[in-house]
């Protein structure tokens, strides 16, 4: 009797046990883990419909339709100091291959910033472990930037609005082919023309 109580007793443990225990498959739980350090420097993006040139007067030929890109800076670190990945083991570098961009609208922002999600678009990173890696994305093209409702920031000046931006990458660690997501993210504020000052 006493054997099958403590069998059952066993058995009851493992089952809560099991059922307790979620599967650690996130980026924190890796031996090696990647972190973002800094989008942009830290600094939020102001992007703009138009760059006036060093003369200062729109619509002249040193104007500038720009392209927005921001650089992305990791970090790659082991899951814990007790343990040690050799810097040139097969598993020391996190291989960040691709990303999507989410737009968040703020509360003056057009719902068709949504359009411009990105998903999947290739980038490339290597991190070494202890060390940071640094990939740039895209952020606006000019397909975005001719939008009506974009270029109505340069028709009517003095109007801007504001957008949060959420970054989820993706990659794994050199020799493992386990992808894992790793989360960043800024804020973006747009204006029709702005100068180098």
């Amino acid at each position: 009797m006493r054997r099958t109580l403590t069998l059952l007793l066993a058995v009851a443990l493992f089952s809560a046990l099991a059922t307790g225990c979620s599967n650690h498959d996130e980026n924190e739980w890796q031996r090696l883990v990647c972190e973002v350090s800094s989008v942009n420097a830290g600094s939020p993006l102001l992007s703009a419909y138009l760059y006036i040139g060093p003369d200062l007067i729109a619509g002249t030929a040193d104007d500038i339709f720009p392209v927005d890109s921001v650089p992305v800076q990791f970090y790659a670190r082991p899951y814990s100091s007790s343990l040690v990945i050799p810097e040139d083991d097969v598993s020391s570098w996190f291989h960040v291959t691709n990303y999507d961009l989410t737009w968040v609208p703020g509360p003056n922002c057009p719902e068709e910033i949504t359009d411009y999600n990105i998903v999947g678009a290739p980038c490339e990173a290597l991190v070494p472990v202890g060390d940071y890696g640094m990939v740039n994305i895209l952020v606006a093209d000019r397909v975005m930037k001719e939008e009506p409702w974009f270029q109505a920031l340069y028709t009517n000046p003095g109007s801007s609005f504001t957008a949060a931006v959420q970054l989820t990458f993706y990659g794994h660690e050199t020799g493992n082919t386990q992808v894992v997501e790793v989360p960043g993210g800024f804020m973006a504020t747009f204006y029709g023309a702005v100068d180098p000052d």
